[in-house]
């Protein structure tokens, strides 16, 4: 099968490049589907990313329904198995809870990406229910492991984990995800990539979901350039009447647009401390962060050190993040209810550490709903404050190195259930907080580890701030442009430089 690009010029085309290839005529959009689904037999199986390729996307891109006039036209995209969903495609969120489960529409942000041009391809992988930071699921009753194209024995993280890996792997240039913890944020880190958690409102929500209940979610993509990152957020922001009530301001200057001004002096500060949980940040990532932040003060800003009681009364934080995070999973009961299915058959469809979020769940009450909410409202006014005193707050992602795949934070493991917990609630030490604020976090790749892997650096801004996390961030990849781009496959001599598949 003779494919346009050789592997190598594949891996390290983003999303804009491969559409301009299609718009100049230099390719078919059928060649760039084509290549896709070839990469995904090559590579993204073998990676645990993929729950569905679909055939007719890679066989006739015309007939997904993609605008030809699109910015993106041409460029294939995988939807992450959870969230906004596909007409008449299958939305199984990593569980055989879901199993079969069919969109009866679009959701909106999916007729967005359609309007901006993507050949949505297939369905990429997340753990059960995305409640945890490694993509450990079952499929078809089999155990299966998303792994880290930097290093297969290391986890590309979760939820969006199967997107990450396949956008790192340089399988496609950009995949959906979700966020409800740190969900796009960790794998982006993990993998090298650009992820955005935007301010909270500023995408269409799912179908007929609560934004009261959800409010910690925020769908986005995972990129491995800044202007692609940019630009799908002009599409994807696209407002469809009843969609949201809890509504963002548009910007009034496109997205992609911005990265094209110039950035004026920005006041940034910085932490890299505990934020309320035992342990810390790992000497080896502080330092990177710092050495960001000496790059940002090098390019015309102001940085100091901010106190982490300037940020957040963390321990009502963390009470009021875990009463919610657990409050999630009461719609495991409803689906029981549903199916007809007792309290023991639904234990039985859930792996190990979610079926220890039911019997915390037991122990919630309405009074326990109603602290966490109210208490919501005011982490959110402690960030406003914050964000009077610095224009940007830039952190680590992660507080340490790329754990094993299916290791301490697999729901596979068995851990006892607290320590668990406990674990989770230290993975979203500096991701949560931007679920429970709103306010938009934006994590950019800061090089490589003494152990090989990505580290990622987050840059946090107040609501409606989410361009100016852009133009950081593209400032960074001007700056370091080796730190981005991922493709690490790309990087490994038994992947032969060919132009023919085989």
């Amino acid at each position: 099968m003779s494919l346009p690009f050789s592997w190598t010029e594949w891996f390290t085309a983003d999303a804009l490049a491969l559409a301009d290839h299609v718009r100049r005529g230099a390719v078919t959009a059928e060649q760039v589907a084509e290549q896709a689904g070839a990469a995904v037999d090559r590579f993204g199986l073998a990676l645990g990313a993929v729950v569905e390729l679909f055939a007719d996307a890679v066989a006739d891109p015309e007939s997904t329904g993609a605008d030809r006039s699109g910015l993106f036209y041409g460029a294939p995209l995988f939807m992450k198995d959870s969230g906004s969903g596909m007409a008449g495609r299958l939305r199984e969120w990593g569980s055989p809870l879901a199993t079969g489960q069919i969109c009866a529409q679009d959701c909106p942000l999916t007729t967005n990406l359609r309007a901006a041009g993507f050949n949505l391809i297939g369905r990429s992988s997340l753990p059960e229910w995305g409640k945890a930071f490694d993509t450990t699921y079952t499929q078809d009753g089999a155990l299966v492991i998303a792994r880290n194209p930097w290093n297969l024995d290391r986890t590309p993280g979760g939820s969006s984990g199967g997107s990450a890996a396949l956008v790192a792997a340089g399988v496609v240039p950009i995949a959906k995800g979700g966020d409800a913890a740190g969900s796009v944020r960790v794998p982006a880190a993990f993998t090298g990539l650009v992820g955005l958690k935007p301010t909270r409102g500023l995408l269409p929500p799912p179908t007929g979901t609560n934004e009261l209940a959800n409010h910690r979610v925020q769908e986005g993509v995972l990129t491995r350039t800044v202007r692609d990152q940019a630009a799908a957020l002009d599409y994807m922001i696209r407002p469809h009447a009843g969609s949201n009530f809890i509504a963002a301001a548009r910007p009034s200057t496109e997205f992609r647009h911005l990265l094209d001004s110039d950035v004026p002096p920005v006041r940034i500060g910085v932490s890299t401390s505990s934020w309320g949980l035992p342990g810390g940040c790992d000497p080896t990532i502080a330092e990177r962060v710092a050495d960001v932040g000496r790059l940002l003060a090098g390019l015309g800003h102001s940085t100091r050190e901010v106190d982490d009681d300037a940020i957040c009364d963390w321990e009502p934080f963390w009470q009021d993040f875990t009463v919610g995070w657990v409050a999630t999973t009461g719609h495991w009961f409803d689906i029981a209810a549903q199916q007809g299915l007792s309290r023991a058959e639904l234990e039985r469809r859930l792996m190990p550490q979610n079926r220890y979020l039911l019997d915390e769940f037991d122990k919630l009450s309405v009074s326990d709903l109603r602290r966490a909410l109210y208490g919501n409202a005011r982490h959110s006014a402690r960030a406003a404050r914050l964000f009077t005193e610095v224009d940007v707050l830039l952190t680590p992602v992660y507080s340490g190195p790329v754990p094993l795949a299916n290791g301490p934070l697999s729901l596979a493991s068995d851990s006892p259930p607290e320590e668990f917990l406990a674990g989770f609630r230290a993975a979203a030490r500096y991701t949560a907080f931007g679920n429970e604020t709103g306010v938009p976090g934006l994590a950019v790749p800061a090089g490589l580890g003494t152990d090989g892997l990505p580290i990622g650096v987050m840059l946090y801004g107040s609501p409606n701030q989410d361009g100016l996390l852009l133009q950081l961030a593209n400032q960074l990849e001007q700056a370091r442009p080796e730190w981005f781009g991922a493709a690490p496959l790309r990087l490994n001599p038994a992947w032969p430089e060919q132009r023919q598949d085989g």
